[in-house]
């Protein structure tokens, strides 16, 4: 299979996850599971600065996140001026079974791609 034709397969799992359009929003969802993973909270303001995109697109695509339920966001106790974004319940439990059909998808087009390559 052709490297494009690949890369093309894998882009399409982009359209089966429910609530992410763009890979601006799937960027966004991971920074802030990721954050979570480790421990920290993510504010808002800390998003903004990890360059994802203009400050305006990452605002855009958020507020989108959060209508449709994918992100949920809430003040801190100690500080109701920051707001800390996490990943919603229901997101977690779609992306968690969507990502096994994107390690499915990886593993044939990097298999088929090993598969050509001359061993040394």
């Amino acid at each position: 299979m052709p490297s494009f034709k690949r890369f093309k397969a894998i882009k399409s799992i982009l359209d089966e996850v429910p609530g992410i359009k763009t890979y601006t929003e799937l960027d966004i969802l991971i920074e802030i599971g990721y954050h979570e993973e480790i421990g920290g909270p993510l504010t808002v303001k800390q998003l903004l600065l990890l360059g994802i995109a203009s400050q305006a697109t990452v605002r855009r695509h958020l507020y989108h996140m959060i209508r449709v339920g994918m992100v949920v966001k809430s003040e801190l106790p100690n500080d109701q001026r920051a707001v800390v974004l996490k990943v919603s319940e229901m997101a977690r439990k779609t992306t968690l079974l969507h990502l096994k059909e994107v390690i499915e998808r990886l593993n044939v087009a990097l298999g088929e791609n090993r598969a050509r390559k001359p061993r040394q």
